[in-house]
């Protein structure tokens, strides 16, 4: 046990210390410098000294492309962030005396980490795989398998899985069942496409009797220019007469029906009689029996 004198002197310096706590006691605004609550400089400032007994502290605001976020006694503003453009980083918001520059990544990719330091290109969700959540600025996407039922073809950063095609829907048959990565493939039944071709098959074949039967009657339809000789249209011969000039030793050919031409002699009758040629005529058109 301590000698009476030695434990008052350790009893005084106790009260002495608890005392002097309870004096220099801060707010949250200020901290103790030399026995002094001094107060912290404002957000947008730093520190230039320090309060005295008789001053306060001293402030200064940070300069241009600095900043300070918070209440401080910090002799030094913080740098405004540099956006790497190399890393795929762009300017998002610019940066003041009270906040820092802010980068995001370019459209197409996301932070690769926390801080956004390198950027990340967005991961499509592949066949037989669906989006469940698209990619944002900082985050990748995230995809999961096409469950039975559906199916995705090809790669995709937003399309989900798609359900297979319901043939029964749509009245056919299943030709081929659906995967993860295909769609169902349907088709007509064989009844069923039969019924389909034959009315195809008629409409083709009637279309080509009645073209047929159109070109034929065009074809055989009489000319309205076509000159029919005078024993079809029932006109009786003309008869050549002499008349002035006229050579009468010249041969005069004589055409028979069914015959070769005929000349007479010189020096005969080169007239024929209307009788003999009405009787020549009518000999001609007497069908034979």
């Amino acid at each position: 046990m301590l000698p009476l004198p030695q434990l008052c002197a350790l009893w005084g310096c106790l009260l002495t210390a608890v005392h002097l706590g309870q004096c220099v006691t801060c707010s949250d605004k200020q901290y103790l410098q030399g026995g002094e609550c001094c107060d912290l400089c404002q957000p947008g400032n730093r520190l230039v000294s320090h309060c005295t007994a008789l001053e306060k502290t001293q402030c200064q605001p940070c300069d241009s492309g600095e900043f300070s976020a918070h209440w401080n006694r910090e002799i030094r503003c913080h740098q405004h962030r540099h956006c790497e453009l190399n890393q795929g980083l762009q300017v998002k918001k610019e940066g003041t005396a009270v906040s820092d520059t802010v980068c995001t990544c370019k459209e197409g990719q996301h932070c690769a980490s926390k801080e956004c330091e390198t950027c990340a290109q967005h991961t499509p969700c592949g066949p037989g795989f669906g989006v469940v959540q698209m990619a944002t600025e900082t985050t990748d996407t995230v995809c999961q398998p096409c469950p039975v039922g559906f199916f995705s073809n090809g790669s995709s950063l937003f399309e989900k899985c798609h359900p297979w095609t319901s043939c029964e829907d749509q009245k056919l048959m299943v030709l081929r069942e659906g995967t993860s990565q295909t769609d169902t493939l349907c088709g007509f039944q064989p009844r069923m496409r039969a019924l389909l071709v034959i009315p195809v098959v008629m409409v083709i074949l009637i279309t080509i009797f009645v073209v047929f039967l159109y070109i034929k009657k065009v074809v055989k339809k009489p000319k309205d220019n076509e000159v029919l000789p005078p024993e079809a249209r029932g006109q009786d011969p003309v008869e050549i007469e002499d008349y002035p000039g006229h050579n009468t030793a010249a041969p005069v050919q004589e055409t028979l029906h069914g015959c070769q031409p005929v000349a007479q002699e010189d020096g005969k009758e080169s007239r024929i009689s209307v009788q003999e040629r009405q009787v020549t005529g009518s000999m001609a058109l007497k069908p034979l029996v």
